[in-house]
């Protein structure tokens, strides 16, 4: 589980597609740690607990987490799909409110289904329950005081904003683990797009950079999403989370993004 995973973690963000097919098997190749999105955008696609299910049954070397969306279900229906995932061999869960495109009405709310799932715990055995943060220590303490095992944060895309949006956690010792979700800026269209959904503005010496590429922007951005693990592993967080890029994308590019930071880690003392 995150929450007690040893070294620095590499985690993929996934789509369940929209009908079951075999490309999960490929994530085998290069992951070990994924994190299955419920419904991204208000598009309807196979269920993240039915996906990361088929992934504990085809790929176990691959430990996915799922993303339990609030905000069109109530809490019996969020705890009867928690209970299916967890007798499937799945035991991590990130809760989240969910997003509103298009706009759904919010029946159940997220600090409500994170302290119903931690007290399901004693009774249906081990597994976690993390939640994102904003990079603000009010709402990063009270989750944590919440019970919440393990928190994500981000999007990030530019690593000279790392250490700063960090600090604004205030984070203290004992405090359960951070990880940082980050998107690679792979041109200036997309790093417009990635701020719209709210990642951290990159700085302008980063969207000069970006703008003035006349060639290999990919290998640009992926050295860029290197930097960024870099600086959230110097900065003590847990891992980083790959997210915003297509499938085959994560399965190829990602896998290969994903050694190198596994090497870095190791170069500086720590297991990944």
């Amino acid at each position: 589980m995150l929450h007690t995973q040893p070294g620095f973690v590499t985690i993929a963000e996934i789509n369940p597609p929209e009908l079951p097919n075999n490309h999960h098997r490929d994530l085998a190749a290069g992951w070990d740690h994924v994190l299955v999105t419920d419904n991204v955008f208000g598009k309807i696609r196979m269920s993240p607990y039915a996906h990361a299910a088929r992934l504990t049954h085809d790929t176990p070397t691959v430990s996915p987490t799922v993303v339990v969306s609030t905000r069109d279900r109530n809490i019996l229906a969020i705890e009867s799909e928690v209970r299916g995932a967890i007798g499937n061999g799945v035991g991590s869960f990130l809760v989240v409110v969910g997003d509103t495109a298009p706009h759904v009405d919010h029946l159940a709310h997220h600090y409500e289904i994170v302290e119903h799932l931690t007290g399901l715990q004693h009774q249906l055995g081990p597994f976690e329950v993390g939640i994102p943060t904003r990079f603000a220590a009010w709402q990063f303490r009270r989750r944590v005081d919440l019970g919440a095992q393990f928190l994500v944060a981000g999007p990030v895309m530019d690593p000279a904003t790392i250490e700063e949006s960090l600090a604004k956690l205030e984070r203290q010792a004992g405090d359960p683990p951070v990880f940082v979700m980050l998107v690679p800026p792979f041109s200036t269209r997309w790093v417009d797009k990635a701020e719209r959904f709210g990642s951290v503005p990159a700085t302008d010496q980063l969207k000069a950079k970006v703008a003035s590429l006349n060639g290999d922007t990919r290998g640009f951005a992926w050295d860029q999403a290197h930097q960024v693990a870099t600086a959230a592993l110097d900065a003590g967080c847990a891992g980083v989370i790959l997210t915003g890029v297509k499938h085959d994308t994560a399965i190829s590019e990602g896998a290969h993004w994903a050694q190198k930071v596994h090497i870095a880690a190791n170069t500086r003392g720590v297991r990944a």
